[in-house]
C-alpha cells in the first residue's frame, strides 16, 4: 500500500500545493533510450512534480467507490459520520441557515477546516454567521474526498487550521453515466430521497468536456412522527422539561400602583402541570416542528481542458448550484402591550384577581389612566405556522493555463469568481408587534382567547398582520495565482532538489441585510441583522523538497499572508517542516509541525451593533448596597447589553505538529499510526455579560461597561449598557491518535477488503472565557475519548457488498465547570450545592453529571452488477434502526443534531448505467 499512486499523488497535493486544479496526471520520463523509465506523478494540486513517493503527510483518501458503499445523498451526511466531529446538519430546523451543513476535523469548530473544491476556496454562506456550506457541492462530480487532519496554512493560508479538506470533481470521462436513487425511512414511510445525476465527457481532438448535473429532493420529516424528538416535555426524564414558555393558554404581566404581584402569571385555565417556575403557562411546540425540513437541490458543473500545443494547456470550470429549503415551525410566540385591550378589565376582574375582583377592577382602571400597563405573553396559535423559504444559490467560473517552460519546469496561472446568494423570505406566521397590538386595542383580536383567523369576517384581516420578513446575504469570492514549479538540478544524495514559488490574490465581499421590521424588532418572535464589508488577501509562498537519502526525506514550506479589510490590516507569516524516513521497504516514520493562522471572518468583522437585555447582577452596585441579598441592586435582573463585529480584531495564531508511522505488515495488511497536537491563541469571543460586571467591580474591564449619569445600566434609553462586542480572547488545545487498519484478501469466491479508522482523544483543553483557566473538556459531545469507523466489502464479481460501521462511546457530561471560583471543578447539571464551599472555594456537592449512552449504526449496501455498465444496488442505512441517545443537555429534540439525525432505518434502491 505504500506503492498505491493516487494515494501519493493525494499526498503531495496537500503537502506542496494552495492548488490550482483538480485531477492528476502520470508521466513517464526517460533519461536515455532503453533506460529504465522514471515514473513521475503531477498533481496540479501540488506545485511541485517529483519522483513517486509517500510524503510525511497524514492524508485520508475516499474515493467515490468508497462513498458510494455508505449510502449517503450527499456530500454533507459523507463528511459528518466519516471524516469530521463538528460543525451542523441541515436537519438543524432552527438555525438561521436551515438546509445547510458545516463540518470541522478533530474536534474543533468548522471555522478552523478550510474546505476546497479542486484545491480552490468556496464561497461561503453567510446566513447565521459565515461558513462553507458543503451542501453546494454536487455528489454527482465527485472523484474523491481527500481528508488532511493537519495544520497547513504554510500551504492554503487562513483558515487552514485544524486540517482540510479537500474535494475532487471527475475529470477525463469518456461516454455518458447516469444514476437513479429513491429511499425512504422505512417505518414511517417519510423522509423521500429521489436523486437522479447525469455524467457525461468527451474528447475531441485536444479539447476534453465534462457536464455533471445533479437532481436531489428531500421531503419532510415531523417531530410527531418520532418516539424522540415527537414532544417537548418528558416528565419522566431528569430535564426533560423543553418547553415554551410562551403558551396558549397564555400569561400576563401587569404593574401598576396597586398591584402587589407585579411580574407574569398563568392564565386560570392554565392546567397545573403546565405552569412554569417563571409565571408562565408552558407550551408543547414540538408536534409542529420538523426534524427535517423539505429541500431539493439542482446542480451543474461543466470543466473544460484544451491542449493548445505540446507546452500549453488551458482549463476552465464552471457551475452553479440552487439549494432550495422550505422549514414550517410552530405559530409565532412572544408578548405584546394590551394596555388598551378593550377586554384586559373582564380579564383581570374575572381571572387574574377573580379571588379579589375589587382588586381587579382598580389596576384596571389605573391602567386605563396610564397609571400602569399590561403585556400578554402566548402562542399566536390563531394564525399559520412560520413558514419560511431558504434559497442558496452558487455560481462559479474559473479560468487557468499550465505552460511547461522546459522538461524541468512549468508555470501554472489561475483566475476565477464565484459567489453564492442567500435568500429567507417569510411565507406565513411573522407577526407585526404593532398590527397584533392595535388589533388588541381596538378590540377587533381578543388576546385571552384563539381567534378564528379563518373565519370570513377575520381571514383577511388577519393576513394583514403578517410581515413579508427577508434576509438576502451575499458573500463573494474572486481569486488570482501565479506559480512556477520545477527541478533545480541540485542533486542530494536521495534526488534532484525540487522547489515551487508563487503569490496568490484573493478578495471577498459580505453583505447581509434584513428588512427593517425583523431588525427593529417588531416581528414577534423574530430577529434580523445588517453587516458588510470587504477582506482582501495577498500572499506570496516557497516550498522546497529535500530528497537528502534514498530513504530520507525533508520538505519545507513557508508563506507570508497580508491582509487587509479596510480599517485595519494585519501581516501573518507561517511555516511548516516535514520529514519522512523509511528504515525498511515496509515502514515509514513521519513528522511534521507547523505554524497556522485564521484571519477574522467578515460577519465578526463587519456585524452591526446592536442592543439587547441579559439578566445579571449589577456587582458594583451590590457591593455599594452592601451585599445585601434583600436589596434590589443585589438582584438578578435584566440590563443592557451592546454586542456587534470588530474591526480591530487581530487573526487567531496556531500551532501543530504531528508524529506517525505507516507498516506495512503484510501485502495484505497495513497499519498507521499517527499523534497529533494543535494548540490555538487569540480565538474571536465575547465575555458574558456577569463575567464582565463581576471584574468591573474589581477594577478591571471598566472600558467595557457604559453608565449613565445615574450610574446605572437598566434604563429602558439604553444609555447605560454593557458592551459584549467581539474580541480576541481565549486559547484551546487538543493531542490525539489516530489509527487507520487496512486488510485485504483474495478469496475462491472474490475478494475481502477492509478498513478500521480510529480517532482518539487524549486531551482537550478550552477556556470558557478570558476570565476563566484553561480546563481539559476531554469526554464530550464533540471530544468523546475515541470514535470508529469501519468498513467491510465482499466482491465476488457479480455482487458486491458492503457492511458500514459507526461507533461513538458513551460519556459523562457536566454542565460546566466552577466559574464562580475560576477553578476547573466540574459542575454538574442536578443537585448542586452553591453554599457549601470547601477550603479552596470549591463545591463540597458539585451535583450529578447526565451519562450519555454509547451508538453504533450499520449500514448495509448490495450491488448487483447486471453487466459492465448496468448495476442495481439495494441498501439500509441504519439497519437496526437506532434512535440517538438521550441528551436533555440539547433541550428539544433531546438529542444533539450536529451528530446525529432522525430518520430512523432508511431503505433506498439504485440503478447505475453507463453509455
Amino acid at each position: 500500500m505504500l506503492n498505491n499512486k493516487v494515494s501519493k499523488a493525494v499526498r503531495l497535493a496537500i503537502a506542496f500545493g494552495a492548488a490550482s486544479t483538480a485531477a492528476f496526471s502520470a508521466s513517464t520520463i526517460a533519461a536515455e533510450e532503453g533506460a529504465e523509465k522514471v515514473e513521475r506523478i503531477q498533481v496540479t494540486g501540488s506545485r511541485i512534480s517529483r519522483t513517486d513517493m509517500e510524503t510525511a503527510t497524514p492524508v485520508t483518501v475516499f474515493t467515490s467507490v468508497e462513498i458510494e458503499k455508505t449510502g449517503v445523498s450527499t456530500v454533507a451526511e459523507f463528511l459528518r459520520t466519516n471524516a469530521s466531529t463538528g460543525g451542523f446538519n441541515e436537519s438543524a430546523t432552527l438555525s438561521q441557515a436551515a438546509g445547510a451543513s458545516s463540518v470541522g476535523i478533530r474536534g474543533f469548530s468548522s471555522d478552523y477546516t478550510l474546505i476546497l473544491l479542486n484545491g480552490r476556496r468556496l464561497p461561503k454562506n453567510s446566513a447565521g454567521g459565515v461558513f462553507t456550506d458543503v451542501n453546494q457541492i454536487p455528489m454527482a462530480a465527485v472523484e474523491r474526498i481527500d481528508v488532511l487532519p493537519d495544520g497547513a496554512s504554510a500551504v492554503y493560508g487562513s483558515d487552514a487550521v485544524a486540517g482540510v479538506i479537500n474535494i475532487i470533481t471527475k475529470t477525463d470521462m469518456e461516454g455518458v453515466a447516469a444514476k437513479f436513487k429513491y429511499g425512504a425511512a422505512l417505518e414511517h414511510m417519510d423522509g423521500d430521497e429521489l436523486q437522479f445525476s447525469l455524467t457525461a465527457g468527451a474528447t475531441s481532438g485536444n479539447t476534453n468536456i465534462l457536464f455533471a448535473a445533479d437532481y436531489f429532493e428531500r421531503r419532510p420529516i415531523m417531530a410527531k412522527d418520532r418516539e424522540m424528538g415527537g414532544t417537548a416535555y418528558l416528565p419522566n426524564h431528569r430535564g426533560g422539561e423543553g418547553r415554551s414558555s410562551w403558551g396558549i393558554p397564555g400569561s400576563t404581566y401587569v404593574d401598576s400602583t396597586s398591584a402587589t404581584d407585579t411580574g407574569w402569571a398563568p392564565w386560570s385555565d392554565c392546567a397545573t402541570e403546565n405552569v412554569l417556575s417563571n409565571g408562565r403557562c408552558a407550551y408543547d411546540f414540538a408536534p409542529l416542528y420538523q426534524l427535517q425540513p423539505a429541500s431539493d437541490r439542482q446542480s451543474i458543473l461543466t470543466s473544460i481542458s484544451h491542449e493548445y500545443s505540446d507546452d500549453l494547456t488551458f482549463d476552465s470550470q464552471f457551475r452553479y448550484t440552487r439549494a432550495y429549503t422550505h422549514s414550517s415551525n410552530a405559530p409565532a410566540p412572544g408578548s405584546v402591550n394590551i394596555s388598551e385591550s378593550p377586554f384586559l378589565r373582564d380579564f383581570l376582574i374575572n381571572d387574574r384577581y377573580k379571588s379579589n375582583p375589587t382588586l381587579g377592577a382598580k389596576i384596571a382602571d389605573e391602567i386605563a389612566a396610564g397609571d400602569g400597563f399590561a403585556y400578554v405573553g402566548r402562542r399566536y396559535i390563531d394564525f399559520p405556522n412560520r413558514q419560511k423559504d431558504n434559497t442558496n444559490e452558487t455560481f462559479e467560473a474559473i479560468g487557468g493555463a499550465n505552460y511547461l517552460i522546459s522538461d524541468n519546469w512549468e508555470l501554472d496561472f489561475d483566475i476565477g469568481f464565484s459567489r453564492l446568494t442567500n435568500r429567507q423570505v417569510g411565507k406565513a406566521g411573522q407577526l407585526l408587534v404593532d398590527g397584533v397590538e392595535s388589533a388588541f386595542a381596538d378590540g377587533t383580536l381578543n388576546p385571552f382567547v384563539v381567534n378564528d383567523c379563518n373565519s370570513a369576517e377575520l381571514k383577511d384581516f388577519c393576513e394583514g398582520l403578517n410581515s413579508s420578513i427577508h434576509r438576502t446575504s451575499e458573500y463573494e469570492l474572486a481569486f488570482s495565482s501565479l506559480a512556477v514549479s520545477g527541478i533545480t538540478g541540485l542533486e542530494l544524495p536521495g534526488g534532484e532538489v525540487g522547489v515551487a514559488a508563487g503569490v496568490d490574490v484573493r478578495r471577498e465581499n459580505y453583505l447581509d441585510r434584513s428588512d427593517e421590521a425583523s431588525i427593529s424588532g417588531a416581528v414577534i418572535g423574530g430577529a434580523g441583522s445588517n453587516g458588510g464589508g470587504v477582506f482582501q488577501n495577498e500572499a506570496v509562498f516557497m516550498e522546497v523538497n529535500l530528497p537528502i537519502l534514498d530513504n530520507l526525506e525533508a520538505s519545507i514550506a513557508v508563506r507570508n499572508d497580508s491582509a487587509d479589510w479596510g480599517e485595519s490590516d494585519a501581516s501573518e507569516t507561517t511555516y511548516s517542516a516535514k520529514v519522512s524516513y523509511r528504515p525498511t521497504d515496509d515502514i515509514m516514520l513521519r513528522a511534521s509541525y507547523g505554524t497556522g493562522f485564521k484571519a477574522p471572518s467578515l460577519d465578526s468583522l463587519y456585524l452591526a451593533s446592536s442592543f439587547g437585555v441579559s439578566k445579571a447582577v449589577d456587582t458594583k452596585l451590590c457591593q455599594a448596597a452592601g451585599n445585601d441579598d434583600n436589596h434590589p441592586d443585589c438582584k438578578e435582573v435584566e440590563l443592557n447589553s451592546k454586542s456587534g463585529g470588530n474591526v480591530e480584531l487581530e487573526p487567531e495564531t496556531s500551532v501543530s505538529y504531528n508524529i506517525g508511522m505507516v507498516y506495512d505488515v503484510t501485502e495484505d495488511l497495513s497499519f498507521t499510526i499517527d499523534y497529533w497536537s494543535l494548540e490555538i491563541e487569540n480565538i474571536v469571543g465575547s465575555l458574558g455579560i456577569q463575567e464582565i460586571l463581576d471584574e468591573e467591580a474589581k477594577g478591571n474591564l471598566t472600558d467595557l461597561v457604559v453608565r449613565n449619569s445615574s450610574g446605572r445600566i437598566d434604563d429602558t434609553k439604553r444609555t447605560g449598557f454593557v458592551k459584549t462586542d467581539l474580541q480576541n480572547l481565549t486559547e484551546q488545545s487538543a493531542t490525539g491518535l489516530n489509527y487507520d487498519i487496512q486488510y485485504s484478501t483474495d478469496l475462491s469466491f472474490g475478494s475481502l477488503t477492509s478498513r478500521l479508522k480510529i480517532e482518539q482523544f487524549l486531551s482537550y483543553e478550552s477556556q470558557s472565557s478570558a476570565v476563566q483557566p484553561l480546563c481539559d473538556w476531554i469526554d464530550d459531545e464533540a471530544t468523546r475519548d475515541y470514535n470508529a469507523n469501519g468498513n467491510f466489502t465482499l466482491d465476488t464479481g457479480d455482487f458486491t457488498t458492503s457492511l458500514n460501521m459507526r461507533f461513538l462511546p458513551g460519556y459523562d457530561s457536566y454542565d460546566k465547570r466552577n466559574t464562580a471560583n475560576k477553578s476547573c471543578q466540574l459542575v454538574g447539571y442536578y443537585d448542586v450545592d452553591t453554599k457549601n464551599l470547601d477550603a479552596n472555594g470549591d463545591y463540597v456537592d458539585a451535583g450529578e453529571s447526565q451519562h450519555f449512552a454509547s451508538y453504533v449504526q450499520f449500514d448495509l449496501t448490495g450491488a448487483y452488477h447486471v453487466n459492465e455498465n448496468n448495476t442495481v444496488t439495494v441498501g439500509i442505512r441504519n439497519l437496526f434502526d437506532r434512535q440517538p441517545p438521550f441528551s436533555s443537555v440539547n433541550d428539544w429534540p433531546f438529542y444533539s443534531q450536529s451528530t446525529y439525525d432522525n430518520i430512523g432505518r432508511f431503505m433506498y434502491v439504485q440503478y447505475d448505467v453507463k453509455f
